[in-house]
């Protein structure tokens, strides 16, 4: 699969994605007021943009910068930072900030709805083109690697694991309860509920070693909690096929295919982080994995899909959420094959990199 700067640009992380490449060079011309541009442009478009506290002898001076999407003021500066290079220190981190600040269970942060406006596609556009052609994202459309996965273990230990088959059961009992429990009870009022349609978080799940760097689960957490220390263990993967999402046409046609209805428990959430109303379904995860050993969420499939309502018929809609770039869910055990590892953040750098302790 190739990624294409259109497919990039109609998902909300690539967007956001493309923005932190714009900003990613820190000290560069123009980047400070840039980012401060599209800091002001965004407040109004935020459901919840807060409030400032302004501190100082003459407050009575100040005045809230009024910029929007239609002045371009905005879009101006950024554009003028288009010669930025797509360097791997910049993409990496980029990467990292957007899929950090993936949140599914509240209306979109300003800047999301900002760069979804028509006046940023010229200036995001080049930066789309840049990222696709470059040969440090080829990766990103590329399957599961089975010879190279690792867990990443938090600070908090998990708790001993059942059985897959025992996990998926129970998930999808679990699944059913849930929304009879919010049809009944609820009634259709707006009560926040799951947000995410992943497999069960039971379930063996690994991402791929990438040389000294480690797993990519070490960086690319969504809402991550500032974690400064990790243990990974390397794992041997399920050998059979594993289900590949690589974009919403795939997502699409994984919910028809085994559909899920969800609309109880997720019309609330999904409909504030996507603006629209209707029924919902996601994957029927117990039923694919009668069919698979796993399912692998690429980076690629990750920036076109997540967030985003996919369009699956009559069926209603669905969006994927939750999962992390690069990770997959597996049906069947996993069992580690070497000694596990202790990563911390290194203290001395300037961006957050994870190094063996």
């Amino acid at each position: 699969m190739t990624l294409h700067p259109d497919a990039l640009l109609a998902g909300p992380r690539g967007r956001r994605l493309c923005l932190e490449v714009l900003l990613g060079e820190k000290g560069r011309r123009g980047v400070e007021d840039a980012a401060a541009a599209v800091s002001w442009a965004a407040r109004p478009l935020a459901e919840n943009p807060g409030t400032f506290l302004v501190i100082g002898s003459d407050t009575s001076a100040f005045v809230e910068p009024q910029v929007s999407p239609a002045d371009a003021a905005a879009a101006a500066a950024l554009g003028r930072l288009r010669a930025t290079a797509v360097t791997g220190a910049v993409l990496d981190t980029a990467l990292a900030v957007a899929v950090d600040l993936a949140a599914y269970w509240q209306p979109p942060y300003g800047e999301d709805v900002l760069l979804a406006t028509d006046e940023m596609h010229p200036v995001l556009e080049p930066v789309a083109a840049a990222i696709a052609a470059s040969t440090l994202a080829e990766w990103w459309t590329s399957p599961v690697d089975h010879a190279a996965q690792a867990t990443v273990c938090s600070e908090t230990p998990r708790p001993p694991a059942a059985h897959p088959v025992v996990v998926l059961a129970r998930w999808r009992d679990d699944i059913a309860a849930e929304e009879h429990s919010f049809a009944t009870e609820f009634a259709g009022r707006d009560v926040s509920g799951t947000w995410w349609s992943t497999p069960p978080t039971g379930l063996p799940r690994t991402t791929r070693v990438r040389g000294t760097t480690g797993p990519a689960g070490l960086t690319l957490v969504e809402d991550s909690l500032g974690w400064e220390s990790a243990r990974v263990e390397p794992v041997r993967a399920p050998h059979g096929d594993v289900i590949e999402i690589d974009g919403p046409e795939t997502w699409a046609a994984l919910c028809r295919r085994h559909p899920l209805p969800v609309t109880a428990s997720r019309r609330y959430v999904w409909s504030m982080t996507t603006g629209r109303e209707g029924a919902w379904v996601q994957p029927d995860w117990a039923a694919f994995a009668r069919e698979a050993v796993g399912v692998h969420l690429s980076v690629a499939g990750y920036l076109t899909t997540a967030g985003r309502a996919i369009d699956v018929g009559d069926l209603g809609a669905s969006v994927l959420a939750g999962w992390g770039p690069d990770e997959t869910f597996w049906f069947e055990v996993a069992p580690t094959v070497g000694p596990a590892e202790s990563w911390v953040i290194d203290p001395h750098g300037d961006e957050r990199r994870w190094r063996r302790s």
